[in-house]
């Protein structure tokens, strides 16, 4: 999965983000391992293409916690 925000948690604080990650694991994987949810759900609309043309999308999260998934990048990887 590619990663478009994403910070390390340390001592329960917010640390360094990651840049140029991507999370390595298997969606089962990183649903059984959110072990927190943030109450900042935000949605955006789009387009989706299809074969009959394009469709309205909605997509939307809030924060999640991770509380464990390996991460690979350009520097490496971190667990």
């Amino acid at each position: 999965f590619a990663v478009s925000e994403a910070y390390i948690i340390r001592d329960g604080k917010i640390a360094e983000p990651v840049r140029g990650a991507t999370l390595i694991g298997s969606g089962a994987e990183v649903l059984m391992n959110i072990d927190m949810v943030g109450n900042d759900l935000k949605r955006a609309q789009g387009m989706c293409g299809s074969l009959s043309g394009n469709i309205p999308a909605d997509v939307g999260q809030p924060t999640i916690r991770i509380k464990e998934i390996l991460v690979g990048g350009r520097g490496g990887a971190l667990k």
